[in-house]
């Protein structure tokens, strides 16, 4: 079992089979200064799945108690949990959006290539204003990338809806 440990609103391991194993194979997180660091939405879904345990400090965490951390920082963290996990479990390798505006980027294999998509996750009750569709759909196109809102509803599904511009 590969340990990691609670670090703010992540979390990290050293250990070099996590870096191997999950990082370089798997595409998980982010290295820095030997360092395997994941968000706390790829840590649960790691947890979930038995791949790693969390500490903090010497106490193992539950899945549970990574949610509820997750909640605590991002209103959307179970909608967003659940957009990861779908893409995760179809084969995808997804990072953070962050920087185009969306909460996440996807890539089909590995990252040997561009991602292909930006994914928004809505919950299906959210008020969407035109502009904001625009907005987001303007930075896709502007970097060659597919936009896709994630649409989770109440029985916690989720849809995909493609939104493109259409020149006549």
């Amino acid at each position: 079992m590969m340990i990691f440990y609670l670090s703010g609103d992540r979390v990290f391991s050293t250990d070099q089979n996590a870096i191997n194993g999950l990082y370089n194979k798997r595409y998980f997180g982010k290295v820095v200064e030997g360092k395997l660091f994941l968000s706390l939405l790829e840590a649960a879904y790691l947890v979930e799945r038995g791949k790693i345990e969390v500490r903090d400090g010497k106490r193992k965490l539950s899945l549970e108690e990574l949610m509820n951390l997750g909640r605590s920082k991002d209103e959307l963290f179970d909608a967003k949990y659940l957009v990861y996990k779908d893409l995760r479990d179809r084969g995808y390798t997804v990072k953070s959006g962050l920087k185009f505006g969306s909460h996440f980027r996807v890539y089909r294999r590995g990252m040997e290539e561009h991602s292909e998509w930006l994914i928004w996750v809505v919950p299906e009750n959210s008020r969407l204003s035109p502009n904001d569709i625009t907005a987001r759909v303007r930075v896709a196109h502007g970097v060659r990338k597919n936009m896709v809102m994630a649409i989770v509803d109440e029985d916690a599904d989720v849809t995909y809806y493609k939104v493109e511009w259409v020149k006549f």
